[in-house]
């Protein structure tokens, strides 16, 4: 096996939206395979597990019948191993249970003063409302859109990856153009105040892996920089969104004949955005995101700019900080002095989105808003939350450890009978079908898209999948620290089942290598949707 190269990291860590773990996960021992299992599920099993790649591989495997809970398939199923992204299952969870599968998000804006002659003596204030697409993904039917692989979710974009796509049909700007004719069909047409963005929602949570996550998001607080090739010796052509004043994006990327330099974007001063680089002959274009460091003042600034357009004057100065110190108090905003609102698909949409492309910002979103339901601004409350709907369906607490809402933190572990436990318990919840809907299809969408894809069980099992990776020093060795599925089956004989499939630690030397990882643990959830 080759050897991985540099720009093969890049393109891994977009296509398995990680971040890079400082440790790995130690072996031991194959567990035997429990329960009365079907010849060809347990030859399958046996002929995957007994390869060289997974000789120091820990396996854990629970397959349960969804109507009765009784256990099919058992491998170590009470172990506790690292998890992954199926984390994000019970925090989707927990933010439908606090809120509902129907819950919408409400962002409005309200006037702090008086309207004389369509003159604003006062402030105009958005609320922001934990809104993570704010206009973006909505498409005409009333859904969220998302990127089914090969295509990459536009928040997973790498350095010099071409899978990196904008989700189709997409307008980042609309939400906040919305409400700017909005707040101009009111009877506003000039604001002498300031125009300020209230994120008192819950306090801005940075995460060490995944970055700023904040009541107010706009194109989900990135910058998509979209890198065009020219003939070979000519400047790239560069293209970006939002094009907003709060950012300056200079483009330094040249095209060249071959073995192009990667690009890089990289923010030499507030404000600005610089792109560098080299883009190859003829590739296809190449999709590269910038995260915005501050993103109250960049959706300020944006909401300015859509309100002029709109045809309201604006005195307030267009850049700068957003004023939160000129916030009144919350009380003071009411119905009456409401001028415009958004309104968001049903929150099942945004479980569908986190699920379906695996988005780690927005699942830690979805435990800030279980914190808010706590009664808290601080969004590690919502861990507390989580704990508590996971109490309730009767997963311990010596075996799950939950650290965040993504499953980023290598520290977090579960059991594949927790997995189960949960997959089949919530069935008989009223947003149960939430999470089941919202999973990636073997073989059909999101990031199961490519995997099974002409099997008889493509179609029909939905599945969570994780990842956590590692890269040892020097020589590019790389180490699978978690490979994980978890999900539904629709069984070949009509029966619904719940599994969960975890392998932990094992080497790759190629991305082949690693993608091989997830197509072994399909195939045994396929035999079993054949078998049962």
């Amino acid at each position: 096996m080759s050897a991985i190269p540099p720009m093969s990291m890049a393109v891994l860590a977009a296509v398995v939206s990680l971040a890079v773990a400082c440790g790995e996960a130690q072996a031991d021992t194959l567990a035997p395979v429990k329960g009365d299992v079907p010849v060809s599920v347990s030859a399958q099993i046996e002929t995957i597990q007994s390869k060289p790649a997974y000789a120091h591989t820990s396996w854990g495997m629970r397959v349960a019948d969804l109507a009765t809970g009784a256990v099919l398939i058992d491998q170590a199923g009470d172990r506790s191993l690292t998890p992954g992204s199926i984390m994000k299952v019970y925090s989707s969870a927990t933010v439908l249970d606090l809120y509902g599968p129907d819950y919408r998000f409400h962002t409005p804006v309200y006037r702090a003063g008086a309207v004389s002659g369509g003159v604003l003596n006062g402030d105009l204030v958005l609320v922001a409302s934990g809104d993570f697409s704010l206009g973006l993904r909505e498409q005409p039917d009333g859904t969220l859109g998302f990127n089914n692989f090969p295509e990459i979710d536009h928040n997973y974009a790498d350095t010099g990856f071409a899978g990196g796509a904008l989700v189709k049909g997409s307008d980042p700007l609309a939400a906040l153009d919305g409400l700017a004719k909005a707040v101009r069909a009111s009877g506003i047409a000039e604001v002498r105040g300031d125009v300020i963005v209230d994120t008192r929602l819950f306090d801005t949570y940075r995460d060490p892996t995944d970055g700023i996550i904040s009541p107010i998001w706009l194109n989900e607080n990135v910058i998509d920089i979209v890198t065009t090739a020219a003939s070979a010796g000519q400047p790239a052509t560069i293209d970006w969104r939002p094009k907003t004043a709060a950012i300056n994006v200079v483009a330094e990327v040249m095209t060249v004949a071959d073995n192009p330099k990667p690009i890089r974007v990289e923010t030499p001063a507030p404000g600005e955005v610089r792109v560098t680089g080299e883009i190859a002959a003829g590739s296809p274009a190449t999709l590269n995101i910038w995260h915005v460091p501050d993103p109250a003042a960049f959706a300020r600034t944006a909401f300015i700019e859509a309100l002029r357009r709109a045809g309201v004057k604006v005195e307030a100065n267009l850049l700068g900080q957003n004023p939160a110190d000129k916030l009144p108090d919350a009380a003071a905003l009411s119905a009456g002095t409401k001028v415009a609102e958004h309104v968001s698909p049903p929150l099942s949409e945004y479980v569908k989105v986190v699920l379906k492309v695996s988005y780690n910002r927005g699942a830690h979103l979805l435990l800030c808003l279980a914190a808010v339901k706590a009664g808290s601004r601080d969004c590690e409350a919502g861990i507390g939350k989580e704990l508590e709907l996971l109490d309730r369906l009767g997963v311990s607490r010596q075996s799950t450890y939950v650290f965040d809402g993504a499953g980023s933190d290598d520290h977090a572990k579960t059991a594949p009978a927790d997995q189960t436990t949960v997959l089949t318990r919530i069935v008989k919840e009223p947003w149960g079908r939430s999470i089941r809907r919202g999973m990636a299809i073997l073989g059909v969408d999101g990031t199961q898209a490519a995997n099974g894809v002409g099997t008889p069980a493509a179609g029909h099992i939905q599945i969570k999948d994780g990842t956590r990776i590692t890269m040892a020093p020097g020589d590019f060795q790389g180490v699978i620290i978690a490979k994980t599925q978890v999900g539904y089956i629709e069984a070949k004989s009509g029966r619904d089942l719940a599994f969960a499939i975890f392998l932990n630690t094992a080497p790759f030397a190629s991305i082949e290598d690693f993608l091989a990882a997830d197509h072994d643990i399909a195939a045994i959830a396929a035999a079993v949707q054949q078998a049962y």
